[in-house]
């Protein structure tokens, strides 16, 4: 009986060329549409579902070694592990339908990589030593308000630290993403984009922190690995939604040169930079949103050639994009 086929899809690379070692290697293949192409392997959707959790697991290993293989000789962007294409066709209408999403998400992360950084504690050791620093002096109300203090004067420390330990950090970094704490010990778990120039700098920064803190700190990183942490996973917008947004967030009529392009975008991007803008609570995602729209509509702009104007309306987007 005929067995019915998918591709299940690991990530997306940049300017692939000729040499596929590294895809014969994990015994997966290629997908292009334009400068793109996307990392497939065959797999048997119906089976899929079926698999048991050592299975998956075995996939989820081959899955991350292969995105740490290419992610050494190209600029890529991993995908949600478990994405299953029917065939090179659909695969095809994903690159060109969501094309300026990656092309925006890959110039975000070329030349970056991405540090997780793990900080935990040992409560029982900090409360230990916050009481040895009150030299025996308990709340006046007795032994259960004194301990309420201890924990209070603990939560106001682990918020010191964890500050910190991001101020010393965060100089270093592009950007930074927080992940969700695997337990009560850890007090902070945060991705930061780091620019390759700078993986000594971000590696003598850890080990300083490491020196200056106290026993009861345990400072954990993972690192240099693909940007999981810094790349949409979720691409529900086709490229006129993507375009027609960044057009409205840099103030752009439906149509505009590219020079006009840039002239709004530097203005705004000095209006809501966050050193001119230090107690404006919004002014950093303001500026994040402001430098994405416009890798957004550069990349668009890219991709058609140079011209005197171009039009962000949904049909001349959407044509420039169509599957031959």
């Amino acid at each position: 009986m005929y067995q019915k086929r998918g591709k299940l899809i690991c990530c997306v690379i940049e300017k692939a060329g000729e040499d596929l070692s590294t895809c014969k290697k994990n015994q997966s293949a290629l997908v292009r549409y334009r400068d793109i192409a996307a990392v497939v392997h065959e797999v048997d959707p119906q089976s899929w579902e079926k698999m048991s959790k050592e299975e998956l697991s075995s996939w989820l290993r081959w899955y991350q070694k292969v995105n740490v293989d290419l992610y050494s000789r190209y600029t890529m962007i991993p995908l949600r592990f478990g994405n299953i294409a029917q065939d090179s066709d659909h695969i095809k209408d994903f690159l060109a339908r969501t094309y300026l999403h990656l092309k925006s998400a890959l110039n975000g992360v070329r030349g970056k990589a991405e540090f997780v950084v793990q900080l935990s504690w040992d409560l029982k050791a900090v409360l230990q030593e916050i009481a040895r620093g009150w030299k025996g002096k308990l709340h006046p109300s007795g032994a259960v308000e004194s301990g309420k203090a201890l924990f209070e004067a603990a939560k106001e420390k682990k918020k010191v630290l964890i500050n910190t330990a991001h101020q010393r950090l965060l100089p270093l970094a592009v950007d930074f993403a927080e992940a969700k704490r695997t337990n009560a010990s850890m007090l902070m778990n945060r991705s930061y984009l780091i620019d390759k120039e700078k993986e000594s700098l971000f590696d003598k920064a850890m080990e300083k922190l490491g020196r200056e803190n106290q026993a009861y700190l345990t400072f954990r990183y993972i690192g240099p690995i693909p940007a999981y942490s810094f790349v949409p996973l979720e691409f529900d917008k086709g490229n006129f939604d993507l375009i027609n947004e960044a057009r409205k967030i840099l103030r752009l009529p439906q149509k505009s040169s590219f020079k006009a392009i840039r002239q709004s975008y530097r203005k705004l991007s000095l209006e809501y930079h966050p050193d001119r803008n230090p107690v404006h609570p919004d002014a950093g995602e303001h500026f994040k949103k402001i430098t994405q729209a416009y890798d957004a509509l550069r990349a668009y702009c890219y991709s058609l050639g140079e011209t005197a104007e171009y039009s962000f309306t949904r049909e001349d987007v959407e044509r420039a994009f169509i599957v031959k």
